[in-house]
């Protein structure tokens, strides 16, 4: 149940006769921005279970000579290996914004015959009209997308291949809402009141074990 409470003097009410409708902007932008959060981090305690606490996620752990705080090609190659292929198609790139300077270096590399030494590679991640154009693409064919509630580069959640399809969200209706001038009477305030109520958790209980194949897959 998430809920938000804004006290407005009414002469400001008078004054600004748009600024109910700021602040049931204001406060609908806040709640998305916590359930967005829920379903990425949420503990399943009184919220909603998120992505990366779910039983059925899959981590990839980064490669054993690979510097702290980057993305390299092979960390994204592993994370689409266990992605179950069926959702592959659905799914996307959820990373946080500082996880970009690090993915504009990500590169193919080409190794020597002996396998000893980098010769030569190139880069996999160049967004829509190169360096110029708009920041954030796709990669491996899927859209990237910047959010707030992933976690800071080099920590587990920093980047996310997720789809969103296979999460199950419950909401009782919309965002409800309701005044009063009685709340704060005497100091001639208007309280604003706001709930949704809504709970979610991925569909899948486990990680699940291929059909052919090693390793399980989310």
């Amino acid at each position: 149940k998430l809920t938000a409470l804004a006290y407005v003097t009414d002469e400001l009410l008078m004054d600004a006769t748009a600024l109910e409708t700021y602040v049931t902007r204001a406060v609908s932008d806040e709640l998305a921005f916590k359930l967005d959060d829920a379903i990425v981090r949420g503990s399943g305690v009184g919220v909603p279970l998120g992505l990366l606490n779910a039983a059925c996620t899959v981590e990839v752990a980064k490669e054993t000579s690979q510097a702290p705080a980057t993305i390299v090609m092979e960390n994204t190659d592993k994370m689409v290996a266990r992605m179950l292929p069926r959702s592959f198609d659905r799914s996307v790139w959820l990373i946080n914004v500082n996880c970009y300077p690090t993915m504009r270096q990500m590169s193919l590399k080409i190794k020597n015959v002996a396998g000893t030494e980098n010769v030569g590679g190139s880069a996999v991640y160049i967004p829509p009209g190169g360096v110029a154009g708009s920041p954030y693409g796709s990669l491996a064919g899927r859209p990237v997308i910047a959010i707030e509630q992933a976690e800071t580069v080099g920590t587990v959640g920093d980047i996310v291949l997720a789809d969103l399809g296979m999460y199950w969200l419950a909401r009782k209706g919309g965002i409800q809402s309701a005044s009063s001038i009685h709340v704060n009477f005497l100091t001639d305030e208007t309280a604003f009141r706001f709930i949704m109520r809504v709970d979610g958790q991925p569909m899948l209980k486990s990680a699940i074990t291929p059909y052919k194949g090693t390793g399980t897959l989310s």
